[in-house]
């Protein structure tokens, strides 16, 4: 995905687990002064972490708060979990 494109419904499927937040807040929409600003003040709208000096946003998060499906509902339609793990498409027999 290129840095400054818009997020659209197709990328939604191979989206990691986790984002940074200039790339959640523009998803949401947000300017990365504002993403910091919001982060800082404990009011960015979707869930955050701290993991040492870096924020972390859970991807789950951002498409819940947007109305859209979160990666579990791609399972059936996509052959995959949406997280980016490979299956193991082997049979054991």
């Amino acid at each position: 995905m290129k840095r400054d494109a818009p997020v659209v419904l197709a990328d939604v499927a191979s989206l990691p687990v986790v984002l940074g937040p200039v790339q959640a807040g523009r998803m949401l929409g947000l300017g990365r002064t504002t993403v910091y600003r919001l982060l800082r003040g404990g009011t960015f709208p979707v869930p955050v972490r701290r993991v040492g000096k870096a924020w972390v946003v859970p991807t789950a998060g951002v498409l819940t708060y947007l109305g859209l499906d979160t990666p579990d509902t791609f399972t059936a339609a996509s052959g995959g979990c949406g997280c980016g793990a490979r299956m193991n498409t082997t049979e054991e027999g």
